[in-house]
């Protein structure tokens, strides 16, 4: 049983490790490389929103499996504080920053 969480933690940290690190590896490889190159461009400004919709995906319960409605507003004011701040500031920082606060102010006030 220990062994399965070590080699697990160890997967989950290799990961961590491979999506932040591949990014900038990429990218000294664009500074140096050839400028005329669209389709590396193209996936930096993908990689971000791809990550955030990626955690998200695996990590929200689909809304049939629960029958707890409060878990249910809680994540439709996340998502309400998200899309508002993005239309707001077109930012995904801050998008996501306000998504957390609401989501919060939502555990704590319902």
């Amino acid at each position: 049983m220990k062994t399965d969480f070590y080699v697990a933690v160890l997967l989950i940290a290799v990961g961590t490790y491979l999506i932040r690190a591949v990014p900038f590896v990429l990218s000294s490889k664009k500074v140096t490389g050839n400028k005329n190159q669209p389709q590396i461009k193209l996936f930096f400004q993908l990689m971000g929103p791809s990550m955030i919709s990626a955690l998200l995906v695996v990590s929200v319960e689909s809304p049939l499996a629960t029958l707890n409605y409060t878990q249910l507003i809680n994540a439709a004011l996340g998502f309400a504080g998200v899309g508002v701040s993005h239309w707001l500031w077109n930012n995904s920082g801050i998008s996501v920053l306000a998504g957390v606060a609401c989501f919060t102010a939502a555990l704590l006030f319902l």
